[in-house]
């Protein structure tokens, strides 16, 4: 298994890549589109705008699949809209090329690896959000607790007073995130859940469940 150290220079090099591949995409299509509008009889005012149309709609709806994984959603409509447009450029884009085999696969290419590598970078991002998955988690069975000592029940913490991540371990708000991960062991466990569960933001919940897979799950 990768290091953390080694893990987080990898997922920069990916970052990186798909960012350069996104500029250099992007510019080869951009030519390539603008010089249609033209060629159709669009203003050379307004022949800008139809690139930023087609590719940016790409973007924005890349944006908003991103958004979808952070929140732990499904994105399928957003990336049938990415997928519909990316289908639009690569049409374009070959349209606008010579009329051979070559040109047209080399007109093509350059949509065709944003967006493949754009599904590299979500799945990278889902594996970064959840390290092995809550559906993988295994959790132990409960220790049953003595029957001269009351189980103690952690308060619920006050949303104003949340610990830090690195002190999470040693937290109430810890202690109750395992509680309530083996009342539902048997669902999907997700960030939404726990911060639904102990009155937190997702952001925080989610990070309580990428706690809990560092510690071993809800082991302790």
């Amino acid at each position: 298994m990768l290091s953390e150290r080694l893990a987080r220079t990898l997922n920069r090099g990916t970052t990186c890549g798909v960012i350069g591949l996104a500029v250099a995409g992007f510019a080869m299509s951009y030519d390539a589109l603008h010089s249609l509008a033209l060629s159709q009889g669009v203003s050379a005012s307004l022949a800008w705008l139809w690139p930023l149309v087609v590719d940016g709609f790409i973007v924005v709806a890349s944006l908003s699949v991103v958004r979808a994984v952070a929140d732990g959603r499904r994105a399928v409509y957003p990336w049938l809209l990415v997928l519909a447009f990316s289908g639009i450029s690569v049409a374009f884009n070959v349209v606008h090329a010579a009329p051979t085999l070559v040109a047209r696969l080399v007109a093509a290419i350059p949509p065709a690896a944003l967006v493949l590598s754009f599904e590299l970078l979500m799945r990278q991002l889902r594996a970064a959000l959840v390290p092995n998955g809550p559906q993988d988690i295994t959790a132990p069975e409960p220790r049953p607790a003595r029957e001269s000592q009351p189980v103690p029940v952690a308060p619920r913490p006050a949303r104003r007073s949340l610990p830090s991540v690195k002190n999470a371990s040693a937290s109430p708000l810890l202690d109750r995130a395992r509680e309530i991960y083996l009342t539902h062991r048997h669902e999907r466990v997700t960030g939404a859940l726990l911060a639904r569960e102990l009155g937190i933001s997702d952001g925080y919940g989610r990070r309580l469940l990428r706690q809990l897979a560092t510690d071993g799950g809800a082991a302790r």
